[in-house]
């Protein structure tokens, strides 16, 4: 019997190598925030007396009986208006989930459904023990026609956001939104989260293992099926510099939950450039000069440190 070697790139999915080098740090102050925001709460429930604890955990289990029979009713809906992704209904994208599955070693059941429309055309959701992803079927489409790669990334993506539980705080922030808390938390769950999109980035890429394809992928994110391939990456680089040099724009980033798109951008090259250097070179290459010089100053800001490592 012979083992299967794994590649380069699938060395690194099981290993914290691949997380960005922020997201550790960071989950550290959201979750010491939410247990401060929760302590004041205690507090001031305990102030109050008998009702206020009341109050207080009847809220909670209220909440999360809600939420557990939204979800519960929503992934009934779904099987009802939506097509299941199963080995008979799509083939192709059902060996692509269970190859990452295996690749992730995660074996939690996912529920994953095809729709018409779906906002940011796939969207993944993990609270009290549903787990469903929703994928846009145009968009699944059009991926498939770019190649396995394509696929891979984006499946690879949110395989990634469920493996690393980065929606734990979900339930949380839940609670503190209808105990109008979330405002005093957010600037300290906000950062978090835009981290978690910057791994799910790098897994993906680890999964695709296409840089070309899954900078495609997001380039197609921002500007649709018809122009995204297209884009040129020196424009894309011109316009992170941009961002990164005015106040604004960065002031922006900081009121959102996922970090600017040409952010995803730089950071997914700066990431090549860290761990495949190969394929970083591949990019740079294709590069002119204008857009090496951009390069090389965006890579400055980023956590990545550059590797030193033989270059074909």
């Amino acid at each position: 019997m012979t083992i299967p070697i794994a590649s380069e790139y699938q060395s690194y999915l099981r290993t914290s190598t691949a997380r960005h080098p922020n997201e550790r740090a960071r989950l550290v102050v959201a979750v010491g925030s939410v247990c401060i925001a929760f302590g004041f709460i205690l507090v001031i429930a305990i102030s109050t007396g008998g009702i206020g604890l009341l109050f207080l955990f009847l809220t909670i289990l209220f909440v999360a009986v809600t939420q557990w029979l939204f979800h519960r009713l929503r992934k009934a809906r779904l099987l009802g208006c939506a097509i299941k992704v199963t080995p008979d209904s799509f083939p192709e994208i059902h060996a692509e989930i269970v190859e990452l599955q295996r690749k992730f070693d995660y074996h939690r059941p996912v529920d994953v459904y095809v729709l018409d429309k779906v906002d940011g055309k796939m969207v993944v959701t993990s609270l009290l023990g549903t787990r469903v992803l929703l994928i846009e079927g145009g968009f699944a489409a059009d991926l498939q026609q770019d190649g396995p790669a394509a696929l891979r990334f984006m499946l690879g993506n949110f395989m990634c956001w469920l493996k690393a539980r980065h929606g734990r705080l979900a339930l949380s922030v839940i609670i503190l939104e209808n105990l109008k808390w979330l405002s005093y938390v957010a600037p300290w769950i906000l950062p978090y989260w835009r981290c978690t999109a910057y791994t799910c980035d790098q897994f993906g890429y680890l999964c695709a293992e296409d840089l070309h394809a899954s900078l495609g992928v997001i380039a197609r994110l921002a500007a649709g099926k018809e122009l995204g391939p297209s884009i040129s990456p020196t424009g894309v680089l011109e316009q992170a510099y941009q961002v990164s040099r005015r106040p604004l724009s960065r002031y922006a980033e900081l009121t959102q939950i996922e970090p600017h798109v040409v952010n995803r951008y730089v950071n997914l090259v700066a990431f090549a450039g860290s761990l495949i250097p190969a394929d970083y070179q591949r990019f740079r290459a294709g590069l002119d000069e204008k857009g090496r010089r951009l390069l090389r100053d965006l890579l400055l800001e980023t956590p990545h440190r550059q590797s030193p490592g033989p270059i074909p």
